[in-house]
């Protein structure tokens, strides 16, 4: 993705003296303890590598850090992947976000297209010290030339649409960036929903989704069915949820 790849960063406005281009040894993810033998296959076979490609901190991009009872934001890095394939995309964006302790804009490219993923970090509670990733989310794959949505979310992750307040503040702008552009999927229109909480809009988002999921699940079974009351009360169940799901998007 490499033209693609660098008109994004440069959209981004990140300043020269965040930039790093830092190799990350894929050794120190598959060494990550909570990894499954499945898990380590998928990032032996998929990854081609890693690269820390800008440290985003208080004196490269004057923004403060943020600490209280559950998280420390101090930094927020840019980490690129380099994928073979796509297949597993949102399992290596979550192991990845799993595996590194502090706030990451991951950047998974394959071809010409990329995706952007994130997750906050806060404490553990239930081991001192540790460090998990709350909601891990993923963009669609963005290819080129890109869409109009896609340009307003590029144009909405650069650093000068983001707050400055702090790290934690400015890394929440971020993930209510990628999850706009999820919604974008469904409704497809970008809005930045700053109505609604992060948390209010990823349910409604994955009550559509379950809906989605829904229909296809009895649209199979109206593809398999031969008695024609069967179909007539298949058809009745998919226009209810049609319905629903239609409602359901105008909440996004």
């Amino acid at each position: 993705m490499d033209d693609n790849k660098d008109a994004f960063y440069a959209q981004l406005g990140l300043p020269e003296a965040s930039q790093l281009n830092k190799r990350i040894a894929k050794k120190l993810l598959l060494e990550h303890g909570s990894l499954t033998s499945a898990d380590k296959k998928t990032l032996s076979n998929d990854v081609v590598k890693l690269t820390w490609t800008h440290s985003l901190k208080a004196d490269t991009v004057q923004v403060l850090p943020y600490e209280d009872a559950d998280r420390e934001y101090l930094e927020v890095a840019l980490i690129e992947v380099d994928l073979h394939q796509r297949a597993r995309t949102a399992r290596i964006a979550e192991l990845i976000q799993r595996a590194i302790p502090y706030p990451v804009l991951l950047i998974l490219a394959e071809g010409a297209g990329f995706c952007v993923s994130v997750a906050h970090k806060r404490f553990s509670r239930a081991e001192q010290g540790a460090i998990v990733a709350d909601g891990v989310q993923c963009t669609p794959w963005i290819d080129p030339p890109l869409s109009a949505i896609d340009q307003a979310f590029c144009q909405a992750l650069a650093l000068p649409s983001l707050s400055r307040l702090d790290f934690y503040a400015l890394y929440r702008d971020m993930v209510d960036t990628v999850l706009a552009r999820r919604c974008a999927e469904l409704t497809g229109s970008f809005v930045i929903d700053t109505a609604q909480t992060e948390q209010a809009r990823q349910q409604r988002l994955e009550h559509c989704h379950a809906l989605e999921r829904d229909i296809r699940r009895l649209r199979v079974a109206l593809s398999k069915e031969d008695q024609f009351a069967e179909k007539v009360e298949l058809n009745t169940r998919i226009k209810v949820l049609e319905g629903q799901l239609a409602r359901a998007k105008t909440d996004l």
